[in-house]
C-alpha cells in the first residue's frame, strides 16, 4: 500500500489505536479539526482497504453506539511498515493537545 494516499487522519487513528485508544468516540475527540462525516469517509477507507475492523466481541449495543475499533492483520503490517509516520502524527497530536 502505498502510504501517499493518506493524510493525517488516517495516520491519527490507526496511531489512536495502536496506542489503546480503540473506542470509535474517543478516536473521532483526537481528530478535533474532523467533522464527524469526513472522520466516517476515514473510517470506510480503512475499513474497505482492510486495516481496520468493529471488535466483534462487544455488544450489540456497544457495537452500534460505540464500537471499539481493532486493526486487522494488513492493518498491522501497514502500522509496522510505516511506525515511523505513524508514531510522528500520535507526537504531533499529543504536543497539540496539551497546548489546548
Amino acid at each position: 500500500m502505498n502510504s501517499d494516499s493518506f493524510d493525517t487522519v488516517d495516520y491519527l487513528i490507526l496511531a489512536s489505536i495502536t496506542h489503546g485508544v480503540t473506542k470509535y468516540t474517543n478516536i473521532f475527540k483526537n481528530c478535533k479539526k474532523t467533522n464527524a462525516g469526513k472522520f466516517r469517509e476515514h473510517v470506510n477507507k480503512l475499513e474497505n482497504l482492510d486495516f481496520i475492523t468493529i471488535n466483534k466481541n462487544d455488544s450489540w449495543f456497544t457495537r452500534n453506539t460505540n464500537p471499539s475499533i481493532i486493526l486487522k492483520e494488513e492493518g498491522q503490517k501497514f502500522v509496522k511498515e510505516y511506525s515511523t509516520k505513524i508514531n510522528q502524527e500520535w507526537e504531533l497530536f499529543v504536543i497539540r493537545d496539551k497546548k489546548l
